[in-house]
């Protein structure tokens, strides 16, 4: 079984850690708002750079995925994301 979420970088540029949401338009909407709570906690902040948006398909890992999360050699992440795709930008 497989299940779609969108994440979008916390820090413009970076792709970790990236924040989650269910659909798209909340995916834009908490990327606007983190934008806003960013300039509200520094108001001497340069410019934001834009902030990605990607579509990421999950799916159940199998054992030895799941064995590598456990154990801590990978993270729940990495094990579970089978495809990435970046399908927006978010930017003043």
């Amino acid at each position: 079984m497989e299940l779609v979420v969108f994440g979008y970088q916390i820090v413009p540029g970076r792709d970790e850690p990236l924040a989650f949401a269910a659909s798209l338009e909340e995916c834009q909407r908490d990327a606007l708002s983190e934008r806003d709570e960013l300039r509200r906690n520094d108001p001497d902040l340069e410019p934001l750079g834009a902030m990605a948006i990607y579509r990421l398909t999950l799916a159940w890992p199998d054992t030895d995925r799941l064995l590598a999360v456990l154990n801590e050699k990978t993270s729940l992440l990495d094990a579970v994301v089978v495809d990435r795709k970046l399908v927006g930008l978010v930017a003043d």
